[in-house]
């Protein structure tokens, strides 16, 4: 039934951040004075939701992180001082990630130096990323204590004497609370684990916010509860085990593995104190045999792609997804589309706007902005995962129907189109690119349409925004996550000399972000587009090449703590293994097929992926 409170957004309409802000304010029952507490005043923020005054990046993530958004799931269109801030920040999280101690502190030194020199945010950034040099350092706990006191004093200054229950706080915050009250050795310690655990659990948080924090509140606290200091009764372990349970389903739910290893390692030691067979658990969850495959599993995969299998660091907490000087995709996408700057001021602005922006010598004005975009077959919005809205009921509606897709409960699914599609502007290219794109694989996978008309309209669904004729010859590319999909799900319905052309540009995109470091930053197309291209290689016998890619999928899933996508990919390097050597005149052993399988029976349960675990499990049996 349609929400009447629904509003669809026509395409001329400017959801900017202070709009947006006020909204999700406004539906949480925020107060400006406890969203303002730490960070600025409360006029300060008025005059930020009425547009009034300027806001960077920084800020803008914080006060959407107090009220439960998670800003990685939307893309980024930064103006100069934001997208240098955010190169700095991304620098030093690469080399905390690589244990690069040394490094770490020249950048970090080097980004307290920059203006704006007393930015709170800023500041505290560099303290938490000092305090996990720090911890890489093995430097003595009370100046790691220290040094977490200074950064989370900066917007919680009554750390010290805290009462949660009158605060808003982003995850960033949560988490600097729980390091300094683990190195400042609280005598409380757990009892201020659990306070924080129902902090979360009760806060305003969306699903990827909570996941990304309540699991490490939760190892931390059982830690703490097995350290040897405090009595474990069966009451106690029951108590343990349902809040270790509820940190498990919450990775399985989200597909997210921040502190899984640590978990499932922990719920086996509780289990076996309390001398019970989890086969037989009460809980829903995973059971204790369940457990015991994926530790193992987790621990071989990590080997064997030479990744960390424990969590090494925060930064996670920081890593931004889709982040663009607005100047660069104006340029890349221009030239995309074959235009001269002037042919794309015309009407909008002077060239010489553009020109300083494209050169990164002058920032443009707002104004300018969403019509050059527009014309470039762009939205500019705040608030974009895929379609446009601001409409927060939309993307829960849309990660219920993935779902459905995934497991093939088409009925289901149908209905909650039918529900986006009353809530959304169809008016905007990206929701009707997303519209027809959705519809379209809905209709390819229950048999409903060839595979030319599938790919005549995925490329319909393409144009909604861009000139398909012109991308394989672009050198350098600007291109949005549903873009992607389109290009990609159209080779389904092509011959193979045209499918090479699309896997050729496809492979030079992602080449292109290796080159520059930033895979991560686009996990989200990478995870679903490499595997999809790597399977059509394999159905064009390319078995070596498609194996490359495969394994390189794996690896980043499993350093980017994400799992949704790995029994696929594992699925696909056995499928490709099996027909390469079948191609040499071999075949795979009987040992090797049942562990791939089972490998991928083991991920795609933890993943609640029921439609492949059954396929799974008929391929092993």
């Amino acid at each position: 039934m349609q929400n009447k409170n629904a509003v669809k957004i026509p395409l001329g309409s400017d959801q900017n951040f202070p709009k947006f802000l006020k909204r999700i304010r406004k539906e949480e029952n925020v107060y400006l004075e406890q969203l303002a507490e730490g960070l600025m005043t409360v006029s300060q923020l008025a005059r930020i939701e009425k547009g009034q005054r300027p806001i960077p990046k920084n800020l803008r993530d914080r006060l959407l992180g107090r009220l439960g958004v998670a800003s990685d799931l939307y893309e980024n269109l930064l103006n100069i001082e934001d997208y240098a801030a955010w190169e700095h920040q991304r620098n030093i999280l690469y080399a905390i990630e690589r244990r690069d101690t040394k490094r770490a502190q020249e950048l970090i030194a080097a980004y307290e130096k920059e203006a704006p020199i007393h930015d709170k945010i800023k500041q505290q950034f560099c303290l938490m990323m000092t305090a996990e040099v720090l911890k890489q350092q093995e430097i003595d706990q009370c100046e790691i204590a220290a040094c977490y006191r200074k950064a989370v004093k900066h917007t919680v200054p009554d750390v010290d004497d805290l009462c949660l229950e009158k605060k808003l706080l982003s995850i960033q915050e949560i988490n600097m609370i729980l390091e300094y009250e683990f190195y400042h050795k609280n005598v409380d310690f757990a009892a201020h684990c659990r306070e924080l655990l129902t902090f979360v659990e009760n806060a305003v948080y969306d699903d990827l916010s909570k996941v990304k924090v309540y699991p490490k509140i939760v190892y931390y606290y059982l830690q703490e509860i097995f350290s040897g200091q405090h009595q474990l009764d069966s009451e106690s372990l029951e108590e343990s085990l349902k809040i270790c349970n509820q940190a498990i389903e919450m990775l399985r739910d989200t597909g997210r593995a921040f502190y899984l290893l640590e978990l499932l390692e922990m719920k086996i030691k509780i289990v076996e104190c309390m001398n019970q067979n989890l086969a037989e658990d009460r809980d829903s969850g995973l059971g204790y045999q369940d457990c015991i495959d994926l530790v193992k599993l987790l621990k071989k995969l990590s080997a064997e792609y030479s990744v960390p299998a424990y969590m090494q660091d925060c930064t996670y907490l920081y890593q931004q997804r889709w982040v663009f000087y607005i100047g660069d995709v104006l340029r890349i996408r221009r030239e995309m589309y074959g235009l001269t700057q002037k042919e794309l001021c015309q009407g909008i602005c002077s060239v010489r706007t553009l020109r300083r922006a494209e050169k990164r010598e002058a920032n443009m004005q707002h104004a300018f902005v969403g019509p050059l975009l527009r014309k470039l077959g762009l939205s500019k919005e705040f608030q974009r995962s895929r379609i446009v809205t601001d409409d927060r009921e939309v993307l829960k509606i849309k990660r219920e129907m993935l779902t459905c897709r995934n497991n093939r409960d088409f009925i289901r699914c149908r209905e909650l189109l039918n529900q986006m599609r009353e809530r959304l502007s169809l008016e905007i290219p990206e929701n009707r690119q997303y519209m027809i794109e959705l519809e379209a694989s809905l209709d390819w996978r229950e048999g409903k349409i060839s595979k030319e008309e599938f790919a005549a309209r995925e490329l319909e669904a393409l144009q909604c925004t861009l000139d398909v004729k012109q991308l394989i010859h672009t050198k350098e590319i600007y291109l949005t996550e549903m873009e992607m999909f389109c290009i990609c799900k159209k080779m389904r319905g092509i011959d193979d000399s045209e499918k090479e052309r699309y896997i050729e540009f496809i492979l030079h995109y992602f080449t292109l972000c290796e080159k520059k470091g930033v895979v991560s930053d686009c996990i989200s197309m990478y995870e679903h587009v490499i595997p999809f291209t790597a399977s059509e290689l394999g159905n064009m016998k390319q078995y070596q090449l498609a194996l490359k890619l495969d394994k390189k999928v794996v690896e980043t899933l499993l350093a980017c703590k994400r799992v949704w996508a790995a029994s696929n990919t594992l699925y696909d390097i056995f499928w490709n293994e099996e027909k390469r050597q079948m191609e040499d005149g071999q075949s795979m052993s009987e040992e090797k097929r049942t562990e791939y399988l089972k490998q991928c029976i083991i991920l795609s349960h933890f993943c609640r992926q029921t439609f492949h675990e059954k396929f799974y499990r008929n391929k092993l049996y």
